[in-house]
């Protein structure tokens, strides 16, 4: 059995301790990461345009990073915990057994100990004031455009990227590369055209520009990562620890400045509800974050793509059907949900076309493999 994205082929996986099916574990991940991540982005709108009065952008991105960066310390202080208890306690190994045994005592952990870092400080600072400026702006820019439209703009960075590498760097693209683009740009012209037809009152021009804003940010944070993991050897959860982490911190001092904490708190003293609904949206936010990790480690960038589309066209579909009151179903917010599906069509052929590469390259290598053995036996 050949299977889809080169699922069926692989040996079992390894979740939570337990070996499963490969292609039971992708189909496990696959849902597990589409549901979480879905349900995280209904409860943000939920949140945004539900609760009533609710006008605190920045306490929501503090919650995310905050959960983000304190889940990651847990994460890195158990397995810590989990190392040393294998060596014995005193740095000499105790038995291979031991490295796979049950899990340390929570009273053994050092939680407030914090690993040596790889990468420099500096680096971290800049990232997480670019976090925390992606995460606050970009929740922001959701006062002035409904989730649809913000979730087509933050799926634009692909643009940016090309023009770029094509008019500096001379870099040219396949031509469902360009479909993308232009399925993408086209997308979200219309969905401005949209906006400024149901909503008249609002500034949904700010909306566009702290979006666009959030573009820039996210792509120079990624770069950032990038260099804190390839050029010093930084592992994920300690990127995530200090980003999130140091982010937080950034947001929670505007937060004070700002007085918007103090607000807030009165709020969610009235409405003890919408606390418990942006904790839970953390929560579930991370593990969708987490399962979409887990796939990528087992299964490739290419499932993992394949896996975001589904989960792209699910959220803009989940949005118009659940929170009609500020997108009406339009002729121009049809025109564009079309158009962002045909963007999302092409990112799906590429990760087949890219699947099929990968393919047909293992298949000649064994092949070659296979000829080489069969020519000794001659």
């Amino acid at each position: 059995r050949g299977g889809r994205m080169g699922v069926i082929a692989q040996p079992d996986v390894v979740l939570l301790g337990r070996r499963v099916a490969a292609d039971q574990a992708f189909v496990w991940l696959a849902a597990g990461t589409i549901v979480s991540i879905a349900l995280a982005s209904y409860l943000e709108e939920f949140v945004l345009k539900s609760l009533p009065n609710y006008d605190f952008f920045f306490t929501m991105a503090f919650f995310e990073l905050a959960v983000f960066g304190v889940v990651s310390h847990v994460t890195i202080r158990l397995r810590a915990a989990t190392e040393l208890a294998s060596l014995g306690g005193d740095g000499a190994f105790a038995s291979p057994r031991a490295a796979s045994g049950p899990p340390p005592r929570w009273s053994d952990v050092k939680w407030w100990r914090l690993e040596p870092r790889a990468a420099p400080l500096r680096l971290y600072a800049i990232g997480a004031a670019c976090l925390a400026l992606y995460a606050s702006l970009g929740k922001l820019a959701y006062k002035y455009v409904n989730y649809v439209t913000g979730t087509v703009l933050k799926s634009i960075k692909l643009v940016p990227v090309m023009i770029v590498s094509v008019a500096w760097l001379g870099r040219s693209y396949p031509p469902h590369d360009y479909a993308a683009a232009g399925f993408l740009t086209t997308s979200a012209v219309m969905f401005g055209l949209g906006e400024a037809e149901s909503n008249r009152e609002a500034n949904y021009a700010m909306g566009f520009v702290l979006s666009f804003i959030c573009l820039g940010l996210t792509a120079a944070q990624s770069n950032i990562a990038d260099a804190c993991m390839r050029d010093h050897g930084a592992g994920v959860d300690e990127n995530m620890l200090y980003v999130n982490g140091v982010g937080a911190c950034f947001v929670f001092a505007f937060l004070v400045i700002s007085g918007e904490i103090f607000e807030a708190f009165a709020y969610f003293t009235r409405y003890p509800g919408a606390f418990a609904l942006l904790f839970v949206r953390s929560v579930v936010f991370y593990a969708g974050a987490w399962l979409y990790t887990l796939l990528m480690k087992h299964f490739g960038a290419v499932a993992a793509v394949a896996v975001t589309t589904a989960r792209k066209a699910i959220t803009v579909m989940l949005s118009f059907a659940l929170f009609r009151s500020d997108k009406p179903l339009t002729a121009k917010y049809a025109a564009a949900t079309a158009l962002f599906f045909g963007a999302i069509a092409c990112e799906y052929h590429k990760s087949e076309v890219r699947r099929r590469r990968e393919e047909r390259a293992r298949g000649a290598k064994g092949g070659r493999r296979g000829g080489g053995e069969h020519g000794d036996g001659d």
